[in-house]
């Protein structure tokens, strides 16, 4: 009985999530330290990957990895260099679109895994937001800039981050 009541409910809600289309993109630029980390590394220059998937024409998952490396230094001075700092973001965020039909907006969030790397290694949970805009090039091709906050579950430091990276992808219909 339990699986025919999972096999019922299976069936009754993947058609209201149907996906309508699939995005592919790159995206790179500026990673902004904060708190306690930024007193002992250089901001940087970072690049990720995006894959999402489009449910609504207003609503879509996307899926985000980012990477930067920073600069390390021994003494706030910023003198003698140290290790370097790796940070390694993974990130789900669901985003709600409107605009119009040449530019696209975003609003959106989730949680995240975030690996960081420096003399020792540790994985924090956390969460981001995120605005965007992209101009639509053409029903396919998405150009445009999005800035995140991420929250890193830390009790000992704050050691939040931003980023703002300029993007470009590509829009599969499916639907």
């Amino acid at each position: 009985m339990k699986k025919f009541i999972l096999l019922l409910s299976l069936v009754s809600i993947v058609p209201a999530f149907a996906i309508d289309g699939l995005y592919l993109g790159v995206q790179g630029g500026q990673v902004q330290l904060l708190g306690n980390t930024k007193d002992l590394h250089d901001n940087a220059i970072g690049f990720g990957v995006d894959i999402g998937i489009r449910t609504q024409s207003y609503l879509d998952v996307m899926f985000q990895s980012q990477m930067s490396t920073h600069t390390g230094y021994t003494s706030a001075a910023k003198i003698t260099k140290a290790t370097d700092l790796k940070i390694y973001s993974q990130t789900l965020g669901a985003n709600i679109h409107f605009g119009t039909s040449d530019f696209d907006f975003t609003l959106g969030g989730g949680p995240g895994v975030y690996f960081i790397n420096s003399t020792t290694s540790n994985t924090y949970f956390g969460l981001h937001v995120a605005g965007g805009a992209d101009v639509v090039v053409s029903d396919q091709i998405r150009l445009g800039l999005q800035a995140r906050y991420h929250f890193l579950f830390k009790q000992e430091l704050k050691d939040d981050y931003w980023s703002i990276m300029a993007r470009i992808g590509y829009q599969f219909e499916l639907g």
